[in-house]
């Protein structure tokens, strides 16, 4: 729970103050760094923490733990020296072809910089987690949030430093996160790479970094090809709507995390009840996320952002059914990951990027973006159906029935949330519809969760 508070602290509470003390431009191009930024964790980073997830048990076992992670940050050491020449010489170039309306210096760096002290921050908190340190793995995440919000608020408010600001406070941040790491390794670090633990590594490492790559572009392509077709103002709108849609995704993330250990531990001939209960469970708890942010879109926008931002209530609107989409995919992805299909999952996240580029090159020079909105909702989509027909074939589980009923009734619900603002009814009337609409909406989705539960068996 800590990763999520940090995501929402991150991601969603410090948006007021973001898009407050920012101008619209700036956002904007605050949006653009973050996307490259994430290019260049995936690159760095290059899949190595979840393979020392996977690789570390079996390293402790034989003594070796600080050894081998000793050889696989000194490792990733190699990487970023190799990555900051070449960026030297060719970053500017690139740069100007991800994010033409956006300047390379000094938010190069910054990318550069972020991605870099993020390695050791989430080596760190997985060392902490594998050690089963729970209250330091806590108070480190937590740590890390809290100085977020201090520094940008001193940044922004105090000192009004703008976008060099507010990244310089995440600077600090995952600065903080990454100095556990030497705390961590005390004097047991050594500055050697084994070949053998690099050589092990890579062959988990290489196909977690591809399906890595390939969520990137399923998720962040569409706010690189709209870069080219408008201002860094209507990139700002669109990233505004991506980050407040991605309520849905942590409510996703945080549920699942909760849902799986049991599906992981069950035995054979009990995980096909299992995922079906779960998946129940999780469709009716992000049906209800789900269906109140999207009657309450414009209250949210007009929480978090000055007026100027108000024509992305519609893009939010399609954005929340895209994430509502890409949450039911964790149920099928669990399955199975549950038998062993670890490959077969990043097939499918590879089947959705390929659907995301090829949308996004044709609906978002057409649309802008809407275009961009509609082509995510459209690839996450594609995955959501590919994911859970393959886990069909595999395990049995399907939830296609129940995912179609929820998207015709959270389609019915958004159209309403377009509708209503169109009628000349008082703010107190609004309310009350929309609080109408949700009751009725929970109570069918609770009656449907009932009428779907296996009867008891007889005793």
């Amino acid at each position: 729970m800590a990763d999520i508070a940090v995501m929402a602290v991150g991601g969603f509470l410090l948006l007021p103050l973001y898009t407050r003390t920012l101008s619209q431009a700036e956002f904007g191009m605050y949006v653009a760094v973050r996307a490259n930024t994430d290019i260049l964790t995936y690159l760095l980073h290059f899949g190595l923490i979840s393979a020392v997830a996977r690789l570390y048990f079996d390293h402790r076992k034989q003594g070796r733990a600080h050894e081998y992670l000793s050889s696989v940050f000194s490792f990733y050491l190699a990487l970023l020296a190799i990555a900051a020449v070449l960026l030297q010489f060719l970053g500017a170039p690139l740069w100007a072809q991800l994010s033409p309306t956006t300047p390379a210096w000094p938010y190069l760096g910054f990318s550069l910089a972020l991605a870099a002290f993020g390695f050791p921050a989430a080596l760190a908190s997985l060392w902490l987690r594998m050690e089963n340190r729970a209250f330091a793995m806590v108070a480190l995440q937590l740590s890390a949030a809290l100085v977020l919000a201090v520094a940008a608020a001193i940044l922004l408010v105090v000192f009004d430093a703008g976008l060099p600001g507010l990244l310089s406070a995440l600077l600090v941040s995952a600065a903080c996160a990454a100095a556990a790491l030497p705390w961590l390794f005390g004097r047991r670090f050594r500055l050697v790479i084994q070949r053998a633990d690099i050589a092990e590594t890579l062959r988990y490492a290489l196909p977690i970094l591809v399906g890595y790559l390939a969520y990137f572009v399923l998720n962040r392509l569409s706010t690189l090809i709209l870069q080219r077709h408008v201002g860094v103002d209507q990139v700002a709108i669109y990233g505004l709507a991506q980050q407040l849609a991605m309520i849905v995704a942590i409510a996703g993330t945080s549920f699942g995390m909760a849902l799986q250990p049991a599906i992981f531990a069950a035995e054979p001939g009990q995980v096909g009840a299992m995922l079906r209960r779960s998946g129940r469970i999780l469709a009716i708890l992000m049906f209800a996320v789900t269906a109140v942010l999207i009657l309450f879109a414009g209250e949210l926008f007009a929480l978090v952002a000055p007026r100027s931002y108000g024509s992305g209530q519609q893009i939010l609107l399609l954005l929340l059914l895209a994430n509502f989409g890409n949450a039911f995919t964790l149920m099928s992805d669990t399955a199975l990951l549950y038998h062993r299909r670890p490959k077969t999952s990043v097939a499918v996240s590879i089947v959705g990027a390929l659907a995301a580029t090829g949308l996004g090159l044709w609906l978002v020079p057409l649309l802008h973006l809407p275009g961009a909105a509609l082509s995510l909702l459209g690839a996450f989509t594609v995955r959501m159906l590919i994911s859970h027909w393959l886990a069909y074939r595999v395990t049995g589980y399907s939830a296609l029935g129940t995912m179609a009923a929820s998207f015709a009734v959270l389609g019915a619900i958004a159209a309403f949330a377009a509708w209503l603002p169109q009628q000349s009814l008082a703010a107190a009337a609004a309310v009350v519809a929309k609080l109408l609409v949700v009751a009725l909406a929970l109570g069918l989705a609770t009656f449907a969760y009932r009428k779907s539960r296996p009867p008891p068996c007889a005793k």
